[in-house]
This record gives structure tokens, sequence and C-alpha cells, in this order.
């Protein structure tokens, strides 16, 4: 009998800890609503295992689904469907139709979109940069998804992201978010090649 409430007890934990995980994203995701077009800076990291390999800092502007990137090695734009990848030095821009799991590595506000379906979730409270937050942690329920695990850092005061760690296989990407502006206004052509500006640049198409 003890061993059977136990197991009850364990269970309405899990459950309780789900629900509160769901119920931050669901703020989150209604503050990232409310922010609108958004303006920011971070720092994109990416580790094999938990060895770093690399690590930029850039700008980002952030519509929707739609961002465009921008660090001293590259830049990046992308509306929706098309990706546009611009490298500093190689006189080239790549013309692709990234997956979502390639899309979850760039764009710090997918998980979004992910966290409704096919994700168990917990959370715990815990501090980052000084700040009190929320820190969500998604897992895929089939191994077969690209994206097996996310984290998810928000402040506890207004549901604003700080961190997104993500893997893929043994492969991590973190996403370090430093400042976010609110309320811009952006167009659809920020968020595509702007050709004209980049006359000499040959472009190659792997769609």
């Amino acid at each position: 009998m003890r061993y059977i409430l136990t197991c009850v007890l364990c269970m309405l934990a899990i459950t309780a800890s789900a629900q509160n995980a769901r119920n931050i994203l669901d703020a989150t995701a209604a503050r990232i609503r409310q922010l609108g077009d958004v303006k920011g800076t971070f720092t994109a990291t990416s580790f094999k295992g938990t060895t770093e390999q690399g690590s930029t800092k850039g700008t980002m502007l952030l519509q929707g689904k739609k961002m465009q990137l921008s660090t001293d090695e590259m830049k990046m734009w992308y509306n929706g469907k098309t990706q546009w990848s611009l490298m500093s030095e190689s006189g080239e821009v790549n013309v692709s139709n990234p997956t979502d799991g390639e899309i979850a590595n760039m764009n710090p506000y997918s998980f979004i979109n992910l966290y409704k379906n096919g994700y168990k979730m917990t959370a715990r409270q815990t501090k980052l940069r000084g700040k009190d937050v929320y820190e969500v942690h998604m897992t895929a329920r089939n191994a077969a998804n690209n994206t097996q695990e996310i984290y998810v850092d928000v402040t506890k005061s207004d549901y604003t992201p700080l961190c997104i760690r993500i893997r893929q296989d043994n492969d991590w990407n973190r996403i370090s978010i430093h400042t976010l502006q609110g309320n811009q206004h952006f167009s659809d052509a920020d968020f595509e090649f702007p050709k004209s500006e980049y006359p000499n640049v040959e472009v190659i198409d792997l769609r």
C-alpha cells in the first residue's frame, strides 16, 4: 500500500511540474507576442558534448518565424521559407529551405512553435546572470525528433527569455540573449537577401 501511495504521489508531482512548465512557456509565448517585432543582441555558442567548439556575438531582427542575423563572420536572412546565408569572406551567398531543426538552432524563439506538441516538460527555479529565472527543460517524446532537448531560461519577473540551449544528437547550441527591444517595425525586405547591395556576390541555390 505504501509503495502504491508513493507511486501516486510521484506521478502527481511530475504532472504538476509539467503543467507548471507549460504555464511558464504559455506566459513566455504571450510575452514574445506582446513585444512584436524585436531587435536584440546575442551570443551563440556551439558545443560537442561539453566541449566548446566556438562562439560568436551578433544582432538579430525577429518577426514571427522570420529573422535576420548578423555577426562578424556571416549574415543571414530568413523569410519564413527561404534562407540566404552570406559568409563574410566567401564572396557567395547560399540559398536554401532549412528544416525546422536547422531553424531551431538559429531562432531563439523557435521553441514557442514546438513545446505544445511532442515534448515532456519540467520546470525549476534558479538564477542566471544574477536574475531569478524559471528553467524549463523539454525532452522529445520521439527519439527520431531532430531536436531532442531544449532548455529555456526566462525571467521570473516578466517571462523574458534569457537563454535557450538546444541539443541535436550530441551537439549543443546555446543562444544567450543580452538585450531585446520590442515594438520595432520591420518590412518583408528586411528578411530577404538585398541583392542590389551585393552586386558582386555569387548566388548559389541549394534548394
